[in-house]
This record gives C-alpha cells, sequence and structure tokens, in this order.
C-alpha cells in the first residue's frame, strides 16, 4: 500500500516531520513550523480538532457541536507545507525512524511530535467503561447529552422512572472536569428542564458530585474550595466528599461504603492516562504512562523526537514542578516543541520550554468561577468568570469559533436558555 505522501522514484524529498495528534499540542507544533523547510504532515485519528476544556458545554446544551469541533484541514489552509491525513496510529519504530497506522502505509520520519494525548483512566472500577460516561473525547460529549436527553423523555412518558433514578446524574472526580460538569448539569436540571417538563418532580432530578479526597478543586486554596462547594450546593448539586466509586452499573453507582445510589447516569471526570501508543515505545513511563520530555521537549536518547500534551511528563524549568494536563500546557509546548525543530533545521541549538502560567481556572455556573494565578492570588465569581471567559476565548482555534462562543454565551447569559436539547435520530427503523 503505497502512502499518499511519500515522494516516488529518484525524487528527492525535504526532511520530514510528523506530527502525531491534532489536539491543542499538535496543532501548536504544526503552526510553529510554517514557512520551516521541510514537509510537515499531521495525523489524527479523528478529521476534527477538539477543544477539550468546553466539552461540558456541549454535553450540557450550552454550545453546539462545531464550536467545540473544528475540521482539522481547516486549520492550515494557509500553511502550503503541512500536509493533513485522518488514520489512528497502531505503533512507533523509534530506531527506524518509522511510525505505522491502521490503513496508511509506514511514514518515515525526520522529526516526530509526540502529541496522542491521553484516554481516561477508570482506575479498575468495575462497570466503568461499560456504563460511565467520561469528557475527553467529542464523542464523548455527543453521547452524554443524548443520553440526558432520552433519559428526561423515558421519565416523561413513565414518571415511576424517576423514583428509579432516570434524572439523577452522579459526577465522580472533584477536580475541574467534575465541577464543571456538575454546575452546567444542574443549571441545565434546574432551569431549561425544569421548564421544558413541568408535570415531572423535580426533587427527583439530582446532581451528585462524589469526590474521593476531603475537599473539591484540591489543587487550590481552601477558600477557592470553600467557594466552590458553597456555589455548586447554591445551584443544586449535592456533594459527597471522602467515597470512592466501587461498580458501576446502568441504572446504580455502588460506593466502597456501600452506598447505592440510584443513578442511570455516572459522568467520570476522575483521571488521565496516556495514550497506549507510550507503553510499545520501550521508554521508561512516569504516572499515567507519561513519555518524558526533557527541558527541550526532546525524549532522553532520540533528540529528534518531542513529546508534548497529555501524553508527555514536561518538568517547568523554573518551578521544577510537573505540569498539569491542560490545554493551555499542551498549546505552548507544542509551539515550543515546533520551534525548537525550526531550530534543528536551521542548525541551530534547541531552547528549553518555559510555561507561561496564566492560572489554573474553573466555571462553576453562570457568573460563578475560580481562577488562582501562579503567585498565589485569586479571584472568585464574575471577575473570574470574565478571566475564564478571555483565556478560553483566546485558546479557541479561529475567529470564527471564537465568535460562534461569544454569540451562545451571550444569549444564554440573557435568556438562560440553551438552544441544543434535541436529539436527531439517523438509524432507520
Amino acid at each position: 500500500m503505497a502512502s499518499p505522501v511519500e515522494p516516488s522514484g529518484t525524487e528527492a524529498r525535504r526532511p520530514r516531520v510528523l506530527v502525531l495528534g491534532g489536539g491543542f499540542a499538535g496543532i501548536g507544533a504544526a503552526r510553529a513550523l510554517k514557512g520551516a523547510d521541510a514537509d510537515v504532515v499531521l495525523v489524527d485519528e479523528h478529521d476534527y480538532h477538539t477543544f477539550q476544556p468546553l466539552l461540558y458545554q456541549l454535553a450540557t446544551d450550552l454550545l453546539a457541536t462545531e464550536v467545540v469541533g473544528h475540521p482539522l484541514r481547516d486549520l492550515f489552509h494557509e500553511h502550503p507545507n503541512v500536509a493533513v491525513h485522518q488514520d489512528a496510529v497502531t505503533g512507533i519504530d523509534l530506531a527506524a525512524r518509522e511510525v505505522r497506522f491502521a490503513e496508511m502505509a509506514p511514514l518515515h520520519y525526520d522529526y516526530l511530535v509526540l502529541a496522542l494525548g491521553a484516554r481516561v483512566n477508570f482506575f479498575g472500577t468495575e462497570g466503568a467503561p461499560e456504563h460511565a460516561f467520561p469528557m475527553y473525547t467529542l464523542a464523548d460529549a455527543v453521547r452524554l447529552k443524548e443520553h440526558v436527553l432520552r433519559r428526561w423523555e423515558a421519565a416523561d412518558k413513565d414518571p415511576a422512572l424517576v423514583d428509579d433514578g432516570a434524572l439523577t446524574v452522579a459526577v465522580v472526580g472533584g477536580g475541574p472536569t467534575g465541577v464543571e460538569s456538575a454546575g452546567a448539569l444542574a443549571e441545565l436540571y434546574r432551569g431549561d428542564f425544569a421548564a421544558d417538563y413541568p408535570a415531572l418532580p423535580q426533587e427527583g432530578a439530582r446532581v451528585i458530585l462524589v469526590e474521593a479526597g476531603p475537599a473539591l478543586l484540591t489543587m487550590f486554596k481552601k477558600d477557592i474550595q470553600a467557594y466552590t462547594k458553597k456555589a455548586l450546593e447554591e445551584r443544586g448539586v449535592d456533594i459527597v466528599l471522602g467515597e470512592i466509586v466501587e461498580s458501576v452499573s446502568p441504572t446504580r453507582v455502588t460506593l466502597k461504603s456501600g452506598t447505592v445510589l440510584n443513578a442511570h447516569t455516572l459522568v467520570w471526570g476522575a483521571g488521565l492516562q496516556a495514550s497506549p501508543i507510550a507503553d510499545g515505545l520501550g521508554l521508561g513511563l512516569e504516572k499515567g504512562n507519561r513519555v518524558v520530555a526533557g527541558a527541550d521537549l526532546s525524549i532522553d536518547g532520540h533528540p529528534e523526537v518531542f513529546a508534548v500534551g497529555d501524553i508527555a511528563w514536561i518538568t517547568d524549568t523554573k518551578t521544577k514542578r510537573v505540569l498539569p494536563q491542560l490545554g493551555s500546557v499542551a498549546l505552548q509546548a507544542g509551539e515550543q516543541a515546533g520551534a525548537n525543530i525550526s531550530r534543528r533545521l536551521e542548525g541551530k541549538e534547541t531552547k528549553p520550554f518555559a510555561y507561561q502560567d496564566k492560572g489554573t481556572m474553573a466555571t462553576i455556573g453562570r457568573g460563578a468561577a475560580v481562577v488562582q494565578f501562579h503567585r498565589g492570588r485569586t479571584l472568585k465569581g464574575k471577575a473570574a468568570s470574565l478571566a475564564w471567559g478571555t483565556v478560553h476565548l483566546a485558546l479557541l482555534s479561529t475567529g470564527e469559533d471564537r465568535a460562534k462562543a461569544m454569540v451562545e454565551w451571550s444569549w444564554a447569559g440573557f435568556t438562560h436558555d440553551r438552544p441544543g436539547r434535541i436529539t436527531v435520530r439517523t438509524d432507520r427503523e
């Protein structure tokens, strides 16, 4: 099988930079190589880029799919040296400098950017892979959105399902993903769904946030943790601390304490592990199977390979702390990896990665968010919401996406309406 990008015959080729992954890190790397004297090939298993920080807003009907997902090829129309292909990576041979794919022929590379992201970590919880709803991919968000809508429709037809937990959602994980998902679901339940289904008993529509630790948002200061808990409870979220999920079934969530929650929906926001491709690299891996990146983001023993994004274990050169798996970290690391490859192509030395920390953020609901800056200063409430919105708009891939998000956020802010709460059946019956 011939590769769609390999030159034929004796045709000379420029150095090839192979970027694996079309998330924040992969896009950052490929964009940084614009104008470089190299052929850049970006491969992702999907034909779109996912804006992961806003997946919960897609799942709760606030944003449309095309705001959270953007065609990958569209992002590189003005990058003549970049080719985009859709395929899944099946293996990497670092010694041979070759990557294998599910459908394309193998590709050789001169430089490789590992930006394959991560997968959800269910920590061995029984039934979770089959029945839980993670919040990491575009498909995850759409699946959760449609499932929740179907549960409400089912309860509308048979109100007895309410007591069985049809309208109850358990959210696992008290980090930003869990907090944001729980807050958005509570506002959807207490606002739009309460108006859409006035005959259903609203006290039976519950959002329960389960966290194994003693507090929410443990990476934040205690005043932020207290504010977050209070803001969620004001929105009707039941918070359960110090509990671990033992097993999950389609309609029940069992905690290790023996408590059983009648809940037809379990949203999983409790952890990630690196892409399984990392296991086959023959490298020493860190927590979560993450590939260790050096100061310039290349990997030990292979200066031509750079690890960035959620697959990478990146240590901040200033603070010496391991950086979290965040979109801002991934984007900046990808840009630095691309810049370092450009420097190598020009015969120059690479530069160490220095993360520009804009703060850690989470949004709880309308007019309620939290921000903690790297020097310890914090923001809460409306000011934090404004800062959160500003940063996330800047991270969106295009001006078109920013405009769409602004319109939908503004409309929801004025009307408290979430217009995306419809399901479209495409199967034939």
